[in-house]
This record gives structure tokens, sequence and C-alpha cells, in this order.
């Protein structure tokens, strides 16, 4: 078909799907080990202490892999970091499943957040460079992460039943080398021209990080309260993927393959209202959607902690998932709060502050349920949650007062 025939806008949703598939990989490599925590427990012997303890060192690595990856796609261009973001998970999986031992299975995992932490802040670039309305386009990005998420536990499931968890750890790796295959051959040109060019950015083009200047931009107080906010939804989220169905098959009681259902029933619901948040606070407001999404994560959690039985168990996963659609509307006002020539380096530093203290809550929850109950590790949660609803509530009441 002669190019004139394919509209301009075409070039950019290539660019959407491209994204939306390579944060599916990643996320699908990293999230096949949260529905196996029982089968690692039994092959390397580790109390769930131990598997939080790791899984919290995937996320500081995942977390600390922020700032350099913005860096560099401000450097040599965010696809190419991308790229290697998706050649980096694919290895690390890979080698994952081939783990003989609880220290190998650390370092790999170590690794794997290397991968996927290059990933997602150079996307986040790509992606803002090219559309207006950023709450939109990350809610729609973000649907990869959380189809993922839905995935995992069946093919865990499935494949663990069958062949082991070595293999279904694996094939993560495969899902990840198939996406960078087609990125490489079928991806949109670097080159790409973008249909309404921003301003270059007035800086060194991330050869050099300065700690000082990624701390002025992270003290600013718009974008440290975003920070403290996506902290809060991040330990939220992280401790809801590492330890979700394991919580319902202990506390619960509900065999493996129900846990299994619900936790994919928990990213159909994130799935399906990252475009509705993300479209509501580009309309609504950042501040009123983040209260409603936080106020419905504490119901949900309070629930989980205090309740019994599948018939509370359903409705309150059902909040929970509302809550951790909290994505779109807190990174959006990050995002509105940093000028363009910060997008790259200081939209990593963001995303670093907040993935390092969300990163704490697997093995927080982790260490706080093999001490006191999973109903102290989950009530943490709820109010961690019910924190950030108040606060904002508070912001809105100040402001209207003024």
């Amino acid at each position: 078909m002669p190019r004139w025939w394919v509209p301009q806008w075409d070039e950019r949703y290539a660019t959407l799907s491209m994204c939306v598939g390579a944060y599916f990989a990643v996320r699908l490599a990293q999230l096949l080990v949260s529905p196996l925590v029982p089968s690692l427990q039994g092959t390397f012997g580790v109390s769930r202490g131990t598997i939080g303890l790791i899984l919290t060192g995937m996320w500081l690595v995942y977390a600390c892999s922020q700032v350099p990856s913005g860096a560099a796609g401000d450097r040599y261009g965010p696809r190419r970091v991308v790229l290697l973001a998706l050649g980096c998970t694919t290895a690390a999986a890979l080698a994952l499943a081939a783990a003989p031992s609880t220290l190998t299975f650390g370092v790999f995992a170590l690794l794997l957040g290397v991968g996927a932490g290059l990933y997602y802040t150079p996307a986040t670039s790509l992606l803002a460079d090219r559309f207006d309305d950023v709450g939109r386009v990350i809610g729609v990005h973000r649907i990869g992460s959380q189809v993922a998420g839905l995935v995992a536990p069946a093919l865990a499931a499935l494949i663990g039943a069958r062949f082991g968890w070595r293999v279904a750890v694996g094939s993560g790796g495969l899902v990840a080398a198939v996406c960078l295959g087609v990125a490489l051959l079928r991806g949109p040109a670097a080159s790409t021209p973008r249909p309404r060019p921003r301003p270059a950015p007035k800086t060194d083009g991330g050869a050099v990080v300065r700690p000082r200047a990624l701390i002025g931009v992270l003290a600013r107080p718009p974008v440290a309260f975003a920070a403290t906010l996506a902290a809060m939804g991040e330990f939220a989220a992280l401790t809801t993927l590492s330890f979700l169905p394991a919580f319902l098959v202990d506390h619960y009681g509900l065999s493996l393959s129900a846990a299994g259902a619900l936790f994919g029933a928990y990213f159909v619901v994130v799935a399906a209202l990252q475009p509705v948040s993300g479209w509501a606070s580009d309309r609504l407001g950042r501040d009123t959607v983040t209260a409603g999404l936080f106020a419905a994560g504490a119901v949900g959690y309070t629930t989980l902690a205090v309740g019994e039985g599948l018939a509370l168990a359903v409705p309150a996963v059902a909040f929970v998932g509302v809550a951790m659609a909290w994505g779109p509307p807190v990174q959006s006002r990050a995002v509105d709060a940093l000028a363009d020539a910060e997008r790259g380096v200081g939209f990593g530093a963001v995303r670093t502050a907040y993935i390092l203290v969300g990163a704490l809550g697997p093995a927080v929850v982790g260490r706080l349920a093999d001490t006191a109950g999973w109903t102290a590790g989950f009530g943490l949660l709820a109010g961690v949650l019910g924190l950030g609803a108040v606060a904002l509530a508070a912001v809105r009441l100040r402001n209207a007062a003024w």
C-alpha cells in the first residue's frame, strides 16, 4: 500500500501497541513467581519471609533502575532502552527457571528486577511525547501489565501443575523473547517523526545524573506529594502481587486453583479500570479520582483482613482491584508537575522514590504474617490506603477553604 494511504496517527498507535505488548512481557515474567510461592517453598525449604525478602530485593533493584533507564532513554533514545529491557528480561527469566538454590534464585530475581526496571520510564517518555491526553494513554499502556496479571495465575497453574514451576517461570522468558523479536522486526522506527514536536530538553541528554538536581526535583511540593501517594499505592500493590494467592489459601482456606481464579479476577478489575481512571483523572481531577480509589482499597483490605469465606473474599478482592487503578491518576499528577526537559530522568527519579518505598511491602507484610498473622498484614495495607484517602481529602478541604 502506498505510504500516503496510511494516516499519520497510525505511527503513534503503533508505538502504543508495541509498548502495551512489551509491558505485558516484562510484567508477566515477574508475576509468574507469585502464584508459585508454595512450590518455591517446597523446593528450597524456605519460609514466606524469605521468599518475601527475595521479592522485595527484586522490586528494590527494579526501583533503582528507574533513574538510569530514564537517563539512558534521554541519551540513546527510549526505544533502544525498551528493547534492552526486553532482552534482559528474557535472559533473567530463563536463568531464574534454572536456579539450583535459594541463593542463585535470589540473584537471578535481582537480574529480573533490572530488566523489568529498565522498561517503564523510557516507555512512558516515548508515549508522552506522542500524545496529549497523558492520563488516558498511561491507562491504556498499563493494560499490558494488568493483562499479564490476569494470565500469570492461569499460566502458572496450568504449566506448573503439568511440568513444574521451573517450566512455568521459564515460559515468561519465552514470551519476552517473542515480544523482543516482534519489536525488532515490526516495531515503529526510532526515527518516527512526532506529530506535535516538543521543545528539545535543556539537559545533557542523560550523560550525567546529578543527585542534587534529582533531590531538588523530588523536593518540590507537587512532585513530593505525588511520589508519596504513589509510594502508598505501590506498597499495597507489590504486596498484593506477591501474597494475595498465598493469603487466600492460608487465611480463607481456598484451594490453589480457586485462589488463582480470584487473583485473575483481581487483574480483570484492575485492567478494566486503568483507562477509565486515566480518563476520569483528565476530566475530574487527579486527586478526586485517587481519593476515591484509595478509599475503596481501604474497604477491600479491611474486609479481607477480618472476613471469612468466599462470599466476602470475592467483593473484597474486587474493591482491592478498584484501588489498584491508582496508577494513571497518580503518575499523571507527577508528569503534570515535571517540565518536558525533566520528563526522562525526573519521572525516573519519582518512580525510583516510590518503588523503593513500595518494595518494602512484601518483606514487611511477609514478616508480619509470620509473626502476627495475615489479619495484621492485610490490616496494615488497609491503614496505608486509608491514610492516603484522608490526606487527599484534607488537601481538598484546605484548597476549598482558600
